[in-house]
């Protein structure tokens, strides 16, 4: 009896944790982390059109990880199939684009803002997260029949945020261990409010609305809804399809027969082409962008 009270009590305290923190969001009342000035700098310059190569580098070699980033991305199969390399700044900022550099230079904001080694106690959480989102950007930039006006850089930007309220519920939850002993519990527990804090923190960095949307809507993978397909299904199949070959909750479904998959015109073949024919392609990008 006293065991199961003290699991009751665990448990309780866990749920408070996860209303306190909503009810914290929700009011406002929180310190949302910040994208670094840099990112900021980045993701401005580069999302003016009228930018000149010459200022791009100007702005990104002010920050040596994305430079040495870029450069290794520049150089993966994804964007060098022909394998001739690129050693300076500016070509691979060429080869890749503008949409690819800002990308990069906010996926290595995202990891340096909920940094691993940080945490003290959920390190490895966080660790195996930031690979579950670069599996998801990569994904979601090769996935085909993508509609029109969905660009490959904006889908994989969309997949590499789509957990980042995960990332912030782990790092608030890493000065509480004695609250999530239990793994089942803490990650049945942020699957179910992550998405909303995800939208918030999006929303104060000042995303797309489409992006956001697409955040906060990758856990529903029944909408049957009559709509044209949008980023938001390309995110949910995106995700989806990362836990191919894994242990999860989504191992016995039949993805073909999903809403999202349906809308894209994924089929069953077309799954598997994308998980062989593309898997030198997004392993590239994970390990360029690791």
């Amino acid at each position: 009896m006293a065991m199961e009270n003290t699991r009751d009590n665990t448990v309780d305290h866990e749920i408070a944790f996860f209303r306190e923190l909503c009810d914290e969001l929700s009011k406002g009342d929180v310190n949302l982390p910040t994208l670094p000035d840099i990112a900021l700098r980045i993701k401005k310059v580069l999302s003016n059109p009228d930018c000149s190569t010459d200022k791009a580098c100007r702005v990104i070699s002010a920050e040596p990880v994305v430079t040495a980033s870029l450069i290794k991305l520049a150089n993966s199969a994804a964007f060098a199939p022909s394998g001739q390399p690129v050693t300076a700044l500016k070509p691979a900022i060429t080869r890749v684009g503008y949409d690819v550099a800002r990308n990069t230079a906010i996926s290595i904001a995202i990891k340096n803002t909920f940094d691993p080694s940080k945490a003290k106690n959920l390190k490895l959480h966080l660790k195996q997260l930031w690979k579950h989102s670069l599996t998801v950007a990569a994904i979601a930039y090769v996935l085909p029949n993508k509609p029109a006006h969905i660009s490959p850089d904006e889908a994989m930007l969309a997949g590499l945020v789509h957990d980042i309220g995960k990332f912030y519920i782990l790092m608030r939850a890493d000065s509480n261990p004695t609250l999530f002993e239990n793994k089942a519990m803490l990650d049945e527990l942020t699957t179910l409010w992550h998405a909303g804090i995800g939208k918030v923190i999006l929303e104060t960095w000042g995303f797309t609305e489409e992006i956001i949307h697409a955040t906060d809507e990758h856990e529903i993978i029944d909408d049957k809804s009559h709509r044209a397909a949008n980023l938001t299904d390309v995110v949910i199949v995106s995700n989806l399809l990362s836990h191919i070959g894994k242990i999860s909750p989504y191992s016995e479904i039949d993805y073909s027969t999903l809403p999202s998959f349906q809308r894209l015109k994924l089929d069953a073949e077309h799954i598997a082409k994308i998980m062989t024919q593309s898997k030198v392609q997004i392993n590239s990008m994970i390990q360029a962008l690791s």
